[in-house]
This record gives structure tokens, C-alpha cells and sequence, in this order.
């Protein structure tokens, strides 16, 4: 408790980030929706070209972050956006593009179990194993962080060697982690119900059925999401990758080399 209690400690140090990042959740939230609205599909959520270019940049601003907390530059702190530097935006999209692939291959071959045997449990054993081993890839993006090089990072197999060493400390992070979102999103459950019960949820008109209350809602929830799993949740992790995911990559690159 106290590691998680410590990353948010962290992510909060330099309060000064978190107005840009308020705004940028705000900014983010009622341009997204207004243009789902425009296309159409008013509830589809954060699936549009907005969407994409507010990705990479809250991706690319998390690994600045992780990059000076691993080397303990400027103290760890939150940088400002203009600290990126350029180049970890492809970063982001290489990762995100070729993991994504390795994904959408491994999902598409539980689709094709299920059609062609018809058996429920073996597509949804393989889909748990799936989600089971697509949480190591934070530490593929904490390794990048550290020094922004990518190269060895885009072996699936990496993953099978992260099991034995992190297990342990990466999944006690993500259950409390997730504990704390459930926290979260019953709070913010109730206090939507308290809005529509009270009527406050239809106060400010904006476009059919997307109202004021909305636009904070949902850049309330967008900024936790960031805070939380773009910053807090792979801040807690960087004492695990140092000891014990960094011996298993210089293992790697040795038996390579």
C-alpha cells in the first residue's frame, strides 16, 4: 500500500503539470465527443482521430516521465509538455502500433479456436492468458523509458522471461490499482445517480443528448485514467523493473550478442 500511496505522492509533486493536464482532460472530452456527435455515433468513447493525436501525446508525456524518475532527473517530478523530447513520440507509436499487432494476432487466433472447434472455454482460457501477459508490456515501455531505445523491445518473447522475476510485485501493483479505480468509479456512479436524480444532469445543453455535467464527468474520469495508468501505476513499478526485469533484458542481449 504504501508504493502505491508513494506514486501518487509522486505524480502530484509538481502541481503546477496538473492544470495543463486538467485542461488538456477538458479540452480532450468536449472535442472528442462533439465531433463522435458530428460523425453520428454520439456513444462511441474516444475512438476518433482526437483521440488518437490525445493518446500519443498523454504516452509520450508518461515516458518523459518515467525517463527522469528512472534517472532521477529534476528530482522524478511531473515535466512540463515542452520537456518531451521529439523523438519519444515515435516511440510511442512504434510500441503501441507493434504490441497492438501482437494482440490483435493473438485475439484474432482465440477467435478462430472457438469457430473452428466451437468449445467456449478454450477461446476464453486463452483470452485470460492473453490479459495475463498483455500487463508485462508496461514493463516494455518502463524499458524504453529509461533511456528511449527500442531495440530488443519488440520480441514478444520478452514477456515469457518477465513471468518468473516480476510476477509477484507486478500483480500485487495492479490489483491495488485496480482496487482503487473500482473505489473510483463507485463515487463516480453515485454521484452521476445524485445528478439525475436531482436534475442537475440536464442543466447546460450542448448538443442532443450530451449536457455540462457530462463534459466534467467524463474529463474527471479521463484525467484519473491518466493519473492513475499513465503515471501513478507504472511509476510504482520502476523498483521492480530496475531489479528485476533489467537483469533479464542484459541476460537477453548476452545470449544475443
Amino acid at each position: 500500500m504504501s508504493g502505491l500511496i508513494d506514486s501518487y505522492k509522486k505524480v502530484f509533486e509538481n502541481k503546477k503539470a496538473h492544470i495543463w493536464l486538467i485542461i488538456l482532460s477538458f479540452l480532450w472530452t468536449i472535442i472528442s465527443e462533439l465531433i463522435d456527435i458530428k460523425l453520428g455515433r454520439p456513444y462511441t468513447f474516444r475512438q476518433n482521430p482526437v483521440d488518437i493525436i490525445c493518446n500519443i501525446l498523454i504516452g509520450a508525456y508518461s515516458l518523459q516521465f518515467l525517463h527522469n524518475a528512472i534517472n532521477n532527473i529534476n528530482n522524478g517530478i511531473l515535466p512540463f509538455f515542452t520537456d518531451i523530447q521529439p523523438k519519444v513520440f515515435w516511440g510511442v507509436i512504434k510500441l503501441n502500433v507493434i504490441w497492438g499487432i501482437y494482440a490483435v494476432i493473438c485475439l484474432l487466433f482465440s477467435v478462430v479456436i472457438y469457430m473452428t472447434t466451437h468449445f467456449i472455454p478454450a477461446a476464453i482460457i486463452l483470452v485470460a492468458a492473453i490479459l495475463f501477459f498483455a500487463v508485462f508490456v508496461y514493463y516494455i515501455f518502463l524499458a524504453y523509458a529509461e533511456n528511449f531505445n527500442s531495440k530488443g523491445l519488440m520480441n514478444i518473447a520478452l514477456l515469457f522471461k518477465f513471468i518468473k522475476p516480476a510476477f509477484k510485485p507486478l500483480y500485487i501493483k495492479l490489483i491495488l490499482f485496480i482496487l482503487i479505480t473500482l473505489a473510483a468509479a463507485v463515487i463516480y456512479i453515485l454521484l452521476y445517480t445524485v445528478a439525475g436524480l436531482t436534475g442537475i444532469d440536464k442543466i447546460g445543453y450542448i448538443s442532443e443528448n450530451f449536457y455540462f455535467l457530462d463534459v466534467i464527468m467524463y474529463s474527471i474520469a479521463g484525467y484519473f485514467v491518466i493519473i492513475t495508468w499513465y503515471f501513478a501505476f507504472p511509476y510504482s513499478l520502476i523498483n521492480s523493473y530496475k531489479r528485476d526485469i533489467k537483469p533479464a533484458l542484459r541476460k537477453d542481449d548476452n545470449d544475443n550478442g
